[in-house]
């Protein structure tokens, strides 16, 4: 199965340099996450967190009726990740708060 990246210039571009397939949103991020979603051959799908935030109901929705790709956020190129941040992202992968 391949790997695609829905992301800002930066990270599409260097994925690019990997070999993975990348689209910038521009002004229809709900149909290019609906073009990769549908996608047969698709196994991961890299999405930035700035996008996801715009796009949370739409990936819920495709989370729900598939089970692949897989829907991977990350943070964008040259944002720093806060404590704030990663306990978020702790919280949504473990299920609970296990920061103090």
């Amino acid at each position: 199965m391949k790997v695609a990246v829905l992301g800002d210039r930066h990270t599409v571009l260097g994925f690019a340099l990997a070999g993975v397939e990348g689209k910038e949103p521009g002004d229809r991020p709900r149909k290019i996450l609906d073009e990769f979603m549908e996608r047969e051959d698709l196994g991961i799908l890299i999405i930035t967190s700035e996008i996801a935030k715009t796009l949370r109901k739409d990936i819920s929705r495709w989370k729900y009726q598939k089970h692949f790709p897989i829907v991977v956020e990350i943070q964008e190129f040259g944002k720093e990740l806060t404590e704030d941040h990663i306990g978020q992202l702790l919280k949504r992968a473990v299920g609970m708060d296990i920061m103090t």
